[in-house]
């Protein structure tokens, strides 16, 4: 499972690369689009590149072209399949949110009914 902000890396590599699955980006140009959401450097956008390139959803190069730095990258079978598995996870967590919410109304319902009994019972 990736944190937010490789979550938020990967959605921007997901949406710029959807047709061909290849692409080609500057450190800048995503250091640029990521700011608004999250604080990130360099060293960190090198880290989390490769951490998406380890955890086999992009295939990354970084290139030295006239002076500037380049990510060559391509998104893996899994990295094609980002936004479905993004898509799964909210509906997993939805599930369990709600799984959660009925056990605790149905242990508030049950205590109350409890409650009621033992008054019943004791009289009081």
């Amino acid at each position: 499972m990736l944190n937010k902000t490789e979550s938020c890396v990967m959605s921007y590599i997901f949406e710029k690369c959807k047709g061909e699955n290849k692409g080609i980006f500057t450190p800048k140009e995503l250091l640029a689009c990521l700011m608004p959401k999250i604080e990130i450097t360099a060293k960190q956008l090198d880290v989390v590149m490769s951490n998406l390139a380890l955890d086999d959803y992009i295939e990354c190069e970084k290139k030295d072209k006239e002076g500037k730095i380049y990510f060559l990258v391509s998104l893996t079978m899994r990295g094609a399949a980002f936004d479905r598995e993004r898509q799964s996870q909210k509906r997993q967590m939805m599930k369990s949110l709600m799984w959660k919410l009925a056990l605790t109304v149905g242990g508030a319902v049950l205590a109350f009914v409890i409650g009621i009994l033992l008054n019943k019972i004791t009289g009081k």
